[in-house]
């Protein structure tokens, strides 16, 4: 039986086709490798691409797009909004399918290890591979993003890469690279204001180390544009890492009250990538009141999709 995979590499490119097409295609029309999703982001400078599958398909494949953005990227030109400090800023990976946190943290390992042996890009570890605490998370490693950590790493000792000199790529940066246990929520709401201030107030408002919640580790304030009306506005985005325990209703009714104080409605919000079921029916049951759902019966089997695909695995 397969074991599987999920990876959330995230590549500093947001607007210009051709990069992120050719980063793109490394991960298509390979047989055990599904390409969930990928979403450029021109306001973040962010491409975020979301997959699943067997580890080795996945490692082959990852690595011709790390190559891809290597070559096409150039950290000095970047302009995008989102924290940063590389090419191939960040590589999540986490368990799916038959596949333990040890092993992730073990394809971790050897993918940051032949990363810098094949391009010479330094390595941090972050998550369960993390080597110090404050890696535990990505605020503290990507610090002043590319340019001040350019600076800041040949200086500061606590700044050093987990693998290769103290002092980052001149075009390529440095890449994060570890294993986490749950997959992250990714998560925004949009503000009807253009006064990035109020953004980054209500930011530091759920960040866990300014006093918000502990599960939050990064959240920034930032210009956005609502692709649906096209409308100028701000974001608040979040990166939850435990949805279950942080529920994203939480943090958007304390971002939505706050907002109110300032006179400033929400637009929208928004969640990036792929998030488990549990934490949709968990939103579901907080506004709609559901008793039922976690009552007598077990919320998975009131989900027909989940019965389908149990059907269909059972014709495999």
């Amino acid at each position: 039986m397969a074991s599987y995979i999920l990876l959330d590499p995230n590549f500093s490119e947001g607007k210009d086709k051709k990069v992120i097409d050719a980063i793109v295609s490394q991960f298509q029309g390979l047989e055990g490798l599904k390409v969930i999703g990928y979403e450029p982001d021109p306001d973040f400078g962010r491409l975020p691409v979301e997959i699943l599958g067997e580890p080795e398909v996945v490692r082959e494949a990852l690595l011709n797009a790390v190559e891809k953005a290597y070559e096409m990227i150039n950290m000095e030109e970047y302009d995008g909004h989102h924290p940063h400090i590389g090419a191939v800023d960040t590589i999540e990976i986490y368990p799916a399918k038959d596949i333990t946190i040890e092993e992730c943290m073990e394809f971790a390992e050897e993918l940051g290890k032949e990363i810098y042996e094949r391009f010479n890009v330094p390595i941090y570890f972050t998550g369960k591979n993390a080597r110090r605490k404050e890696n535990e998370g990505l605020t503290f490693i990507r610090k002043g993003n590319f340019k001040g950590a350019k600076e800041a790493v040949p200086n500061n000792p606590d700044r050093k890469p987990d693998i290769g000199p103290a002092k980052l790529h001149p075009t390529a940066g440095a890449t994060i690279v570890g294993a986490l246990e749950q997959h992250d929520a990714y998560f925004n709401v949009l503000l009807d204001t253009t006064d990035v201030s109020i953004a980054k107030k209500l930011a530091s408002y759920v960040r866990g180390r300014t006093g918000g919640f502990k599960n939050i580790q990064g959240s920034i304030g930032l210009p956005q544009v609502h692709r649906r009306t096209g409308k100028e506005c701000v974001a608040i985005s979040c990166e939850i890492s435990n949805p279950l325990e942080t529920p994203i209703h939480r943090v958007y009714d304390l971002l939505k009250s706050e907002a109110a104080r300032y006179g400033v409605n929400v637009l929208a919000g928004q969640i990036c990538g792929t998030v488990g079921a549990e934490i949709l029916v968990q939103t579901a049951e907080w506004y709609l009141q559901l008793e039922s759902i976690n009552g007598p019966w077990d919320y998975k089997t009131q989900i027909l999709e989940n019965h389908l695909l149990e059907l269909e695995s059972e014709r495999k």
